[in-house]
């Protein structure tokens, strides 16, 4: 048989050694695929919970926290200014698409079940009626659902008190409102349930909102009110420093949250005051990568900064409360962690 030049025949031995190469780098590069898979998927297997493709010991899990009583066992006479409270900033926002608005992956209910009791509410007047938005992205939500939500969870559960920063987002949507924002509000029948507040009275006690929802009032009032407490008034001392310009300049949020913290674990508890922090940001960074960290683990995020901090000093002689620590996609360890500072409460009550 003729052999031609650049075909093999039949017939013409296969020279094995000249495939061992190619075996080898289509091994080598299949190994290289499944190493790459393996780094891809680490992080959440070493740092613990991912969302979207971040990963935070102190994030995401909420729905495996279940604290639905847990004032039940605090006493009436202790006021809400020296609790330790978790919040959630941007509440209703688990459903938008963007990731630039999106600041929770956990419904309201989830959220209450888990121990959360500060929510920030925020709402436009649209036809007349308030409506849920996080600037001009619309949850698909409206503030009928929200106090739904609430007072299912408080007939369930009237041991516990709920916040709720209440907060004119921004002037009213379309064409057909001719209603304020305080006259949009005050169509809800909240009657027993809204905690009557009154200025000239010191903060109040869990005894005298258990069952009810304590306003923190961020809007205009003209012919009534107030309906709760004024936000960023004389008895509020508040962190909020939202505008990060991007990631590497998240330590100037942490010290910020830390200097908060401290100042709320070593002021005297003397009822003059609650304290508030923001653990989050949302301009100049997503909310996503403010809370988690970026994908590349380069920066920590400011929950497992924040946790790690409430975790440290929970047994600190020297610090008494965190007041209330409001955050972006909250997980089970930052919430425990944070209720665990009331237990020098439940220990006097047993």
């Amino acid at each position: 048989m003729v052999a031609i030049s650049g075909f093999r025949s039949l017939s013409t031995p296969v020279n094995r050694t000249r495939r061992l190469p190619m075996i080898l780098g289509g091994g080598a590069f299949f190994i290289m695929c499944i190493i790459y898979l393996l780094l891809s998927i680490a992080p959440c297997m070493v740092y613990g919970n991912c969302y979207r493709g971040y990963s935070s010991a102190y994030s995401f899990d909420a729905d495996l926290a279940h604290n639905p009583t847990w004032m039940a066992d605090i006493p009436d006479d202790v006021f809400l200014s020296s609790l330790s409270i978790p919040g959630t900033h941007d509440t209703m926002t688990y459903e938008i698409g963007s990731e630039t608005l999106q600041c929770q992956n956990w419904n309201l209910t989830t959220q209450l079940e888990a121990g959360i009791r500060y929510f920030d509410i925020r709402a436009r007047v649209r036809d007349d009626e308030l409506h849920i938005y996080h600037a001009n992205g619309y949850t698909g939500f409206s503030f009928e659902d929200v106090v739904g939500y609430m007072n299912d969870f408080l007939d369930r559960n009237p041991s516990e008190a709920i916040i709720m920063r209440l907060k004119q987002e921004g002037n009213g949507i379309g064409d057909n409102n001719t209603l304020s924002f305080e006259a949009a509000f005050n169509k809800y029948p909240l009657g027993d349930r809204l905690f009557n507040y009154s200025a000239s009275e010191p903060l109040p006690t869990l005894g005298s909102l258990r069952s009810k929802i304590f306003v923190l009032q961020n809007f205009p009032a003209w012919r009534g009110g107030p309906y709760g407490l004024k936000w960023e008034g004389h008895q509020m001392i508040l962190e909020d420093i939202w505008i990060i310009p991007d990631i590497y300049h998240l330590s100037e949020k942490w010290t910020a949250i830390r200097d908060a913290l401290e100042l709320a674990a070593t002021a005297a508890l003397d009822n003059t005051v609650l304290y508030l922090a923001h653990i989050s940001a949302s301009v100049g960074v997503l909310p996503i990568e403010a809370a988690a960290g970026p994908m590349n683990r380069t920066v920590t995020g400011m929950n497992d900064m924040t946790g790690q901090w409430i975790k440290d000093f929970e047994d600190n002689e020297d610090t008494t409360r965190t007041g209330i620590v409001i955050i972006d996609f909250p997980g089970k360890k930052f919430i425990d962690a944070i209720l665990r500072w009331n237990k020098s409460y439940t220990k006097k009550q047993a």
